[in-house]
């Protein structure tokens, strides 16, 4: 589990919601998930995924899935969910955890944002 940021201490709520994900996440019942999404965005797309911040080919056994919101953890949405490589998996949180303003966004804007941000550094354009 993440440790919280340095000078902030993480409620018990926050501790609890926290061990939620890492049982979630560390579970056969994500893999299985994280299988019928994938088979789900084909059947919409046409196509098997790719990295929504740099194009990059997506596969189960090396993409991740950034959740755009915690509302359904267990029973995420088909929405909730976006392809990214590790590398930009890592980036889009160092984005969205690089300052108090991101933060104060709520998930999914934020997440949407630093995606779009990422995209346009992806391509050249200067963040």
């Amino acid at each position: 589990m993440r440790e919280p940021r340095p000078g902030i201490a993480w409620s018990r709520q926050r501790l609890r919601r926290r061990a939620a994900y890492v049982t979630w996440m560390t579970s056969a019942a994500w893999l299985a998930h994280r299988r019928q999404w994938h088979a789900a965005w084909v059947a919409h797309y046409g196509e098997p995924p790719r990295c929504v911040s740099c194009g990059e080919p997506w596969a189960l056994r090396h993409g991740d899935l950034h959740h755009r919101t915690y509302d359904h953890l267990g029973a995420e949405r088909f929405a909730e969910l976006v392809p990214l490589c590790r590398p930009c998996h890592a980036r889009l949180h160092r984005v969205i955890e690089s300052s108090p303003a991101w933060r104060k966004l709520d998930r999914p804007r934020a997440t949407d944002a630093a995606i779009a941000l990422l995209r346009r550094h992806a391509h050249g354009a200067r963040p």
